[in-house]
């Protein structure tokens, strides 16, 4: 880490997942190669998986003129209407659903000749549930092809399909308002996501980086999606020169209320503990951050590897003191902020524009 603190240069365009959203794609519509695509989403809108894999992604398809139809199968019965929805698609894809209805209407639109995707985010089981893997690889093995938000998540698909495509998660550029870093006493560390299922990565990796950090200057720790858990209040509680400023809920389907929730950050942080699960991640938290333009310090584990440039948009991080040092120079040095975050604005401009996965996505289906 301190080898990395002392030059901040890195290469251009390390880390880039191939084929994926690259800079220089068509994003013009094509005319006369309309498709009709039906999606069968996990969640509603106020679901980031679904909101972010799905609901956005529609909507850049449909300005590039292909129609779009949204399902939601939350009983039995909504497959009967999904079936019945699909004679007409030209395209069905599955987002993160591999439940036995799911199966039954995959193996029944395969045998109608639909194009059937399942499109993965995340690993199938938090646990490696067997029954759950099983049931995911076998979705994969009946779809026509796997949409995989992360390289170790293609790595998975492999052994079950054989068209397998890397598609990374997007962010809708527009959503985000881009920082103005300005030399402050008081700087805010912030976090975005769900307090209940990162409390644990949270409070194991940014707990004795924040005290040790606190003893030595005054900063804000924000958490945005707290969740009422209250071992995220106590373990965070008290540290000397550590204001808490938590929220526990917003209006996630909102985009000027994420905005505004982002807005007070100076640094991003995006903790995640080196485990079975989070090996998966798709590193939508980074994106959010270098979409509004703050510079991101992650642990390198899953897609953040990928997707944060090391000394260039961000610090990725190891161990205790890598946290410490990233956090420390980034806090003492708003010029440095702000390169690093323009860096990342761009990054993602150029890589994980939605509507350039959207081309890409399109590519993919009507091959």
């Amino acid at each position: 880490m301190a080898d990395r603190l002392r030059d901040t240069e890195a290469p251009q365009g390390a880390g880039v997942p191939q084929g994926a959203g690259a800079a220089g794609a068509d994003l013009r519509p094509r005319p006369g190669a309309a498709l009709n695509i039906l999606w069968v989403l996990l969640g509603r809108q106020d679901k980031a998986s679904s909101r972010v894999r799905g609901y956005w992604v529609a909507e850049a398809l449909k300005a590039r003129g292909h129609a779009v139809r949204i399902r939601h199968t939350e009983h039995r019965l909504q497959y009967l209407s999904l079936l019945a929805a699909a004679r007409t698609a030209d395209a069905v894809i599955f987002q993160k659903k591999y439940g036995r209805y799911d199966l039954l209407a995959a193996r029944v639109l395969r045998r109608l000749g639909k194009q059937v995707f399942f499109d993965i985010d995340d690993a199938p089981s938090r646990t490696r549930a067997s029954a759950t893997m099983q049931r995911a690889g076998r979705m994969m093995a009946l779809s026509s092809g796997v949409l995989a938000g992360s390289e170790a998540l293609a790595r998975l698909a492999r052994p079950h399909q054989s068209a397998v495509h890397l598609l990374p998660s997007g962010v809708l550029l527009e959503n985000y308002r881009v920082k103005t870093h300005t030399p402050a006493d008081r700087i805010c560390l912030g976090w975005i996501g769900n307090g209940a299922h990162y409390a644990g990565d949270l409070i194991r990796i940014l707990r004795n980086p924040l005290q040790r950090i606190g003893a030595r200057r005054p900063v804000t720790f924000r958490i945005v999606g707290a969740c009422g858990v209250q071992e995220l209040y106590q373990a965070f509680a008290g540290i000397e020169g550590v204001a808490l400023d938590f929220i526990d809920q917003i209006p996630w389907s909102d985009p000027g209320a994420v905005a505004d929730a982002i807005a007070p950050f100076d640094i991003g942080l995006y903790p995640l503990s080196q485990d079975p699960f989070n090996a998966y991640k798709c590193a939508f938290k980074a994106l959010e951050y270098m979409a509004s333009g703050l510079p991101v310090v992650a642990s390198g584990v899953g897609a953040n590897a990928e997707t944060v440039l090391d000394a260039e948009t961000g610090f990725l991080c190891q161990s205790e003191e890598d946290w410490v040092r990233a956090i420390e120079t980034l806090a003492g040095d708003a010029d440095l902020r702000a390169r690093f975050g323009q860096a990342g604005r761009a990054r993602a401009e150029q890589h994980y524009d939605v509507a350039r996965l959207a081309a890409r996505l399109e590519g993919i289906l009507q091959a």
